[in-house]
């Protein structure tokens, strides 16, 4: 296969990948609400504070989340500075790397072609892409994931013992990563899903297994110190995190996210791998007519199946579900699609499924076309708001690009379609994030009260917060205000905890989210003799000293 071959599929991905990677961190997008504001103020103290160790909310210590993630935060915000471009550019850089690694590894068991194929798709499906641009530690485990299954893959197939020692090292290590990263949820996505590998490739042996438990303890033994440090710094972290949290969150609905029914994942995986999925059933059916053909078990598509088959049983059997938690499992899906999309061009599917493939794609590309404008619209009328001529122009950009997209199939140019749709998902992003998504991110967002407060005289004695906790307000303030700042000087409250009868103390300032105002159906919120103004997403109330204050917040049903 020649370099001149590859050219589409690679010109192709780096567009895609300067505008979903890229691009969003020239926005001034603020922080969301509450996981990106609340680890980029988590990242942000532990820089100031010079601790390495203990992640920190507050001055309280954070046990939620391992360390890997807020490492790789405080670097840059120690590189670029405390600003929103820093906050989110590790987790694009792990989202691109997630996406590369795809690349990898289905090089690796398909050839390069699938290889470029995958990685394109990769980082082209909708929940991956989406979860990229936040700034969430799950989007990090992914590459250490596709690293482990390399490794093992490899290593079972090495001739020699030193190359076999080699991989192996390699997979304890980035199982080591995926611990300092996400703790076990990686350990058991991979550890399930390559010993199901295993059995179903009747490979299973005691060297196999042996190996895979090497590697696992491996991987334990290098991350263990970060985990020692912080239980003996707190005491009490390690049974905490992995009892409570983790084997309690598996087996008890006592944890957070441990509401949901056990389908829970199926439509998110389903909807979040487009615009790619449906690719994948004409190769399932080929697979499943030819499996009484086969004089040996394909082994590449075995794992690839066992590993999104076994991850996927063993998060929908475990009681605390997260869309993100799924993430380690769409690099299975992705190199699925490019093996489909490969068999296609070499001619090596069936009749029926290629009939089939040739209709997905004319379907994607009548889809594809009326997308961009769908988008525009919808959103618009819910946020009631008129686009820009260069927002039309950009989803009129998008929709040709998803009829060259079909021209290019018509063609039988099949890498220049690949590639094609992988920029139109790109476009379409950039339409998304240019200004629908603005307007949702300040919506969702507390740089607005944060800028309120820092052009007050002084910082209030007590700010409460009425559908929102504490998060990016902090990051935000300026660092003089902050150094001021103690854990109860901000805090929390339900809008039912005020009655008529709550007083406003002097020098503490109330911020109702207009979102709580709205869900509570509050006919009539005011604080007689206080002074009121909208600021961002918040309903600001501050006392008048001088007549007496109280809250007064009379809802429909109430009265």
């Amino acid at each position: 296969m020649t370099e001149k071959s590859n050219r589409p599929l690679i010109i192709g991905g780096l567009i895609a990948a300067a505008l979903i990677y890229g691009y969003p961190l020239l926005l001034p997008t603020p922080l969301l609400e509450p996981d990106e504001g609340l680890h980029a103020t988590i990242s942000q103290e532990m820089v100031e504070h010079g601790e390495w160790i203990v992640p920190t909310f507050r001055g309280e210590p954070f046990l939620d989340k391992p360390i890997l993630y807020f490492w790789a935060q405080m670097v840059s915000l120690k590189a670029f500075g405390m600003n929103e471009f820093a906050v989110r550019l590790p987790g694009l850089m792990f989202g691109l790397l997630g996406a590369i690694t795809t690349g990898l590894l289905a090089g690796s068991l398909f050839g390069s072609r699938v290889g470029l194929l995958s990685c394109l798709v990769s980082m082209t499906m909708f929940i991956p892409l989406a979860l990229a641009q936040a700034a969430v530690h799950d989007v990090a485990l992914v590459p250490w994931t596709n690293l482990v299954v390399l490794c093992l893959w490899e290593t079972e197939r090495a001739a020699q013992q030193t190359s076999r020692r080699r991989w192996l090292a390699g997979a304890a290590g980035m199982l080591g990563l995926a611990i300092l990263t996400k703790a076990l949820i990686g350990v058991a996505i991979v550890g399930v899903g390559y010993g199901l590998f295993l059995i179903f490739s009747r490979t299973v042996s005691v060297g196999s297994c042996f190996r895979l438990m090497l590697a696992i303890v491996g991987g334990a033994v290098l991350a263990s110190p970060w985990f020692i440090a912080m239980e003996i710094r707190i005491p009490g972290y390690a049974y905490y995190y992995f009892v409570e949290r983790h084997v309690m969150g598996f087996a008890t609905s006592t944890q957070r996210h441990g509401d949901q029914p056990w389908f829970y994942y199926l439509p998110y995986v389903t909807l979040g791998a487009m615009p790619w999925i449906w690719y994948i059933v004409p190769i399932l059916r080929d697979e499943w007519c030819d499996r009484a053909k086969l004089s040996a078990i394909r082994p590449q598509m075995v794992l690839l199946l066992c590993w999104f088959g076994g991850g996927l049983l063993f998060l929908s059997v475990a009681k605390s579900k997260l869309i993100t938690y799924a993430l380690p499992l769409f690099p299975a899906l992705a190199i699925l699609c490019a093996v489909s999309w490969q068999r296609f061009a070499n001619q090596r599917m069936s009749d029926v499924s290629a009939r089939w493939f040739v209709r997905m794609i004319r379907c994607a590309g009548s889809l594809g076309a009326v997308v961009p404008f769908v988008i525009l619209f919808v959103c618009g009328l819910i946020l009631g708001v008129s686009w820009s001529p260069a927002a039309w122009l950009l989803a009129i950009t998008a929709s040709i690009g998803s009829g060259v997209t079909w021209w290019a199939f018509e063609k039988r140019r099949f890498d220049h379609s690949a590639a094609m749709l992988s920029v139109w998902v790109a476009s379409v992003t950039c339409l998304v994030m240019t200004w629908p998504f603005q307007l949702f991110a300040e919506s969702h967002s507390e740089r607005s009260l944060a800028n309120w407060i820092n052009r007050q005289p002084v910082l209030p004695d007590h700010l409460i917060l009425v559908g929102e906790r504490p998060a990016s307000v902090l990051f935000y303030l300026f660092r003089d205000l902050r150094k001021q700042l103690s854990p109860t000087r901000f805090s929390s409250r339900r809008l039912e905890d005020f009655s008529p009868q709550t007083q406003l103390a002097p020098g503490e300032v109330l911020a109702v989210t207009h979102k709580k105002i709205a869900e509570a159906d509050v006919n009539q919120h005011a604080i007689p003799g206080a002074f009121t103004e909208t600021v961002g997403q918040f309903q600001m109330f501050r006392r008048d000293e001088r007549v007496p204050s109280l809250i007064h917040v009379a809802t429909r049903s109430a009265q």
